[in-house]
Protein backbone atom coordinates (compact mmCIF):
# COMPACT_ATOMS: atom_id res chain seq x y z
CA UNK A 1 0.00 0.00 0.00
CA UNK A 2 1.32 3.54 -1.11
CA UNK A 3 1.55 5.85 2.00
CA UNK A 4 -0.84 8.75 2.00
CA UNK A 5 0.40 12.29 1.92
CA UNK A 6 0.95 13.58 5.66
CA UNK A 7 1.53 9.55 6.66
CA UNK A 8 5.94 10.19 7.25
CA UNK A 9 6.39 11.46 10.33
CA UNK A 10 9.63 12.17 12.10
CA UNK A 11 10.24 10.23 15.81
CA UNK A 12 8.56 11.49 18.82
CA UNK A 13 11.48 12.62 21.17
CA UNK A 14 9.07 13.18 23.91
CA UNK A 15 10.98 10.88 26.15
CA UNK A 16 14.73 11.70 25.62
CA UNK A 17 13.45 15.42 25.26
CA UNK A 18 11.82 15.67 28.64
CA UNK A 19 14.78 14.08 30.47
CA UNK A 20 17.30 16.51 29.04
CA UNK A 21 15.15 19.47 29.93
CA UNK A 22 14.59 18.64 33.32
CA UNK A 23 18.48 18.59 33.40
CA UNK A 24 18.68 22.23 31.94
CA UNK A 25 15.81 24.42 31.02
CA UNK A 26 12.03 24.66 31.57
CA UNK A 27 11.03 24.52 27.93
CA UNK A 28 8.28 22.64 25.63
CA UNK A 29 9.79 20.08 23.81
CA UNK A 30 9.25 20.58 19.90
CA UNK A 31 7.73 17.85 17.99
CA UNK A 32 8.05 18.09 13.92
CA UNK A 33 6.33 16.26 11.94
CA UNK A 34 7.54 16.06 7.71
CA UNK A 35 4.95 15.67 5.39
CA UNK A 36 4.92 13.93 2.23
CA UNK A 37 5.19 17.04 0.44
CA UNK A 38 8.11 18.80 2.52
CA UNK A 39 10.26 15.21 1.51
CA UNK A 40 9.37 16.41 -2.21
CA UNK A 41 10.31 19.73 -1.33
CA UNK A 42 13.59 18.70 -0.17
CA UNK A 43 14.32 16.31 -2.83
CA UNK A 44 13.60 19.00 -5.26
CA UNK A 45 15.84 21.54 -3.70
CA UNK A 46 16.50 24.67 -5.79
CA UNK A 47 13.85 23.63 -8.38
CA UNK A 48 10.69 25.12 -5.80
CA UNK A 49 10.53 27.16 -3.00
CA UNK A 50 9.87 25.04 -0.01
CA UNK A 51 9.33 28.14 1.81
CA UNK A 52 5.62 27.68 3.51
CA UNK A 53 2.65 30.18 1.81
CA UNK A 54 1.79 33.08 2.85
CA UNK A 55 -1.20 33.23 5.17
CA UNK A 56 -0.23 29.87 6.83
CA UNK A 57 -2.73 28.98 10.02
CA UNK A 58 0.48 28.78 12.35
CA UNK A 59 3.61 31.52 13.17
CA UNK A 60 6.67 29.88 10.89
CA UNK A 61 10.17 31.48 11.91
CA UNK A 62 12.88 31.33 8.90
CA UNK A 63 15.87 29.08 9.27
CA UNK A 64 19.33 30.00 10.71
CA UNK A 65 20.57 30.78 14.19
CA UNK A 66 18.10 33.09 16.37
CA UNK A 67 19.31 35.18 19.76
CA UNK A 68 16.44 34.82 22.27
CA UNK A 69 16.17 36.84 25.12
CA UNK A 70 14.15 36.66 28.15
CA UNK A 71 13.48 39.47 30.32
CA UNK A 72 13.07 36.84 33.64
CA UNK A 73 16.49 35.41 32.52
CA UNK A 74 18.01 38.64 32.20
CA UNK A 75 16.86 39.52 35.22
CA UNK A 76 18.75 36.94 37.15
CA UNK A 77 22.20 37.51 35.51
CA UNK A 78 22.13 34.93 32.08
CA UNK A 79 22.76 35.65 28.84
CA UNK A 80 21.16 35.21 25.96
CA UNK A 81 20.72 32.05 24.25
CA UNK A 82 21.34 30.63 20.90
CA UNK A 83 19.01 28.48 18.53
CA UNK A 84 19.78 26.93 15.51
CA UNK A 85 15.95 26.99 13.93
CA UNK A 86 15.48 23.90 10.84
CA UNK A 87 13.76 24.63 7.87
CA UNK A 88 11.24 23.27 9.04
CA UNK A 89 11.23 23.74 13.11
CA UNK A 90 7.39 24.90 13.03
CA UNK A 91 4.20 23.00 11.96
CA UNK A 92 0.73 23.29 12.65
CA UNK A 93 1.72 20.62 15.68
CA UNK A 94 4.51 22.80 17.23
CA UNK A 95 5.43 26.03 16.59
CA UNK A 96 7.53 28.69 18.62
CA UNK A 97 8.79 25.84 20.73
CA UNK A 98 5.55 24.74 21.59
CA UNK A 99 3.93 21.64 21.15
CA UNK A 100 0.31 21.70 20.81
CA UNK A 101 -2.33 19.08 23.09
CA UNK A 102 -2.54 17.77 26.10
CA UNK A 103 1.00 17.81 28.41
CA UNK A 104 0.31 15.97 31.04
CA UNK A 105 -1.55 18.25 33.44
CA UNK A 106 -2.03 20.68 30.57
CA UNK A 107 -3.42 21.90 28.04
CA UNK A 108 -1.41 23.46 25.14
CA UNK A 109 -3.15 25.81 22.82
CA UNK A 110 -2.09 26.51 18.92
CA UNK A 111 -1.18 30.19 18.30
CA UNK A 112 -4.14 31.60 16.44
CA UNK A 113 -4.14 35.15 13.86
CA UNK A 114 -5.51 37.73 15.93
CA UNK A 115 -5.49 40.61 13.97
CA UNK A 116 -1.64 41.21 13.22
CA UNK A 117 -0.49 39.44 16.15
CA UNK A 118 -0.84 35.63 17.24
CA UNK A 119 -2.77 34.34 20.41
CA UNK A 120 -2.13 31.26 22.20
CA UNK A 121 -3.69 30.30 25.39
CA UNK A 122 -2.95 27.31 27.99
CA UNK A 123 -4.23 25.48 30.79
CA UNK A 124 -2.50 23.54 33.84
CA UNK A 125 -3.65 22.24 36.39
CA UNK A 126 -1.68 21.91 39.87
CA UNK A 127 -3.23 20.59 42.56
CA UNK A 128 -5.88 23.05 43.82
CA UNK A 129 -4.51 25.96 41.87
CA UNK A 130 -5.13 26.63 38.08
CA UNK A 131 -2.85 28.15 36.19
CA UNK A 132 -3.56 29.84 32.68
CA UNK A 133 -1.39 31.14 30.49
CA UNK A 134 -1.87 33.85 27.01
CA UNK A 135 0.94 34.37 24.97
CA UNK A 136 1.02 37.23 22.13
CA UNK A 137 2.93 37.01 19.73
CA UNK A 138 4.47 39.57 17.15
CA UNK A 139 7.24 40.34 14.50
CA UNK A 140 7.73 39.25 10.84
CA UNK A 141 9.25 35.88 11.92
CA UNK A 142 12.11 35.96 9.09
CA UNK A 143 14.09 38.84 11.42
CA UNK A 144 12.70 39.24 14.46
CA UNK A 145 9.65 38.17 16.76
CA UNK A 146 8.54 38.85 20.08
CA UNK A 147 6.40 36.98 22.43
CA UNK A 148 4.88 38.35 25.64
CA UNK A 149 3.08 35.95 27.99
CA UNK A 150 0.90 36.38 31.51
CA UNK A 151 0.59 33.94 33.54
CA UNK A 152 -1.93 33.57 35.88
CA UNK A 153 -2.94 31.74 39.31
CA UNK A 154 -5.89 30.93 40.29
CA UNK A 155 -6.69 29.02 43.68
CA UNK A 156 -10.25 27.06 44.29
CA UNK A 157 -12.24 28.08 47.15
CA UNK A 158 -10.20 31.59 47.29
CA UNK A 159 -10.58 34.43 45.95
CA UNK A 160 -6.71 34.78 45.76
CA UNK A 161 -5.05 35.40 42.30
CA UNK A 162 -1.70 36.57 41.37
CA UNK A 163 -0.24 37.06 37.79
CA UNK A 164 3.53 36.53 36.30
CA UNK A 165 4.38 38.58 33.22
CA UNK A 166 7.33 37.75 30.80
CA UNK A 167 8.70 38.84 27.51
CA UNK A 168 11.01 36.81 25.28
CA UNK A 169 12.48 38.62 22.17
CA UNK A 170 14.35 36.97 19.22
CA UNK A 171 16.37 38.40 16.25
CA UNK A 172 17.72 36.30 13.28
CA UNK A 173 21.55 37.03 13.58
CA UNK A 174 22.90 34.64 10.44
CA UNK A 175 23.20 30.90 9.39
CA UNK A 176 23.90 28.24 11.92
CA UNK A 177 27.50 28.02 12.59
CA UNK A 178 29.62 24.52 11.62
CA UNK A 179 28.96 22.19 13.97
CA UNK A 180 25.33 23.14 15.07
CA UNK A 181 22.18 21.18 14.19
CA UNK A 182 18.72 21.87 13.41
CA UNK A 183 17.18 21.97 17.17
CA UNK A 184 20.21 23.16 18.95
CA UNK A 185 20.00 25.74 21.79
CA UNK A 186 23.39 27.18 22.85
CA UNK A 187 23.82 28.03 25.82
CA UNK A 188 26.37 29.90 27.32
CA UNK A 189 28.72 28.84 30.02
CA UNK A 190 26.57 25.39 30.01
CA UNK A 191 25.97 23.95 27.12
CA UNK A 192 24.18 22.80 24.16
CA UNK A 193 20.34 21.19 24.42
CA UNK A 194 19.10 19.56 21.40
CA UNK A 195 15.11 19.33 21.42
CA UNK A 196 14.83 17.32 18.43
CA UNK A 197 16.80 14.37 19.91
CA UNK A 198 17.03 15.72 24.15
CA UNK A 199 20.89 15.03 24.00
CA UNK A 200 22.93 17.52 25.57
CA UNK A 201 26.40 18.72 25.13
CA UNK A 202 28.21 20.32 28.15
CA UNK A 203 30.64 23.42 27.30
CA UNK A 204 34.06 22.51 27.42
CA UNK A 205 35.88 24.20 30.62
CA UNK A 206 37.49 26.38 28.29
CA UNK A 207 34.97 27.98 26.79
CA UNK A 208 32.80 28.10 30.13
CA UNK A 209 35.57 30.64 30.89
CA UNK A 210 35.89 32.70 27.60
CA UNK A 211 31.95 33.23 28.13
CA UNK A 212 29.77 33.10 25.06
CA UNK A 213 30.92 33.53 21.33
CA UNK A 214 30.98 36.51 19.65
CA UNK A 215 27.94 37.65 17.97
CA UNK A 216 27.77 39.62 14.61
CA UNK A 217 25.87 42.64 15.74
CA UNK A 218 24.83 44.52 19.33
CA UNK A 219 21.86 43.02 21.00
CA UNK A 220 18.40 45.17 20.90
CA UNK A 221 17.56 46.77 24.34
CA UNK A 222 16.41 44.33 27.06
CA UNK A 223 12.65 43.69 26.33
CA UNK A 224 9.92 44.73 28.76
CA UNK A 225 8.49 42.40 31.38
CA UNK A 226 4.53 43.63 30.13
CA UNK A 227 3.33 43.48 26.97
CA UNK A 228 3.10 46.71 25.02
CA UNK A 229 0.09 46.57 23.17
CA UNK A 230 -2.96 44.18 22.75
CA UNK A 231 -3.51 42.65 19.59
CA UNK A 232 -6.25 44.16 17.45
CA UNK A 233 -9.53 42.23 16.96
CA UNK A 234 -9.55 40.45 13.58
Amino acid sequence: MRPRAGDVAAGDPGATASHARRRLVDLVTRRPTVSASRILCLVLGAVVSCRPAVGADFPQRRAGLWEVRSAGAEASGLPPSLHCIGEFADSANAHLDRSVGAKGSCTMGAFQRVGEAWVAESVCKEGRTTVTSKAIASGDFESEYRIDTVVSYESAGTTSRREDKEAVLARLIGPCPAGQRPGDIFIPNMGTLNMVDGTFRAAPAARRRAGPPPRPAASPSPPAASPSASPSNP
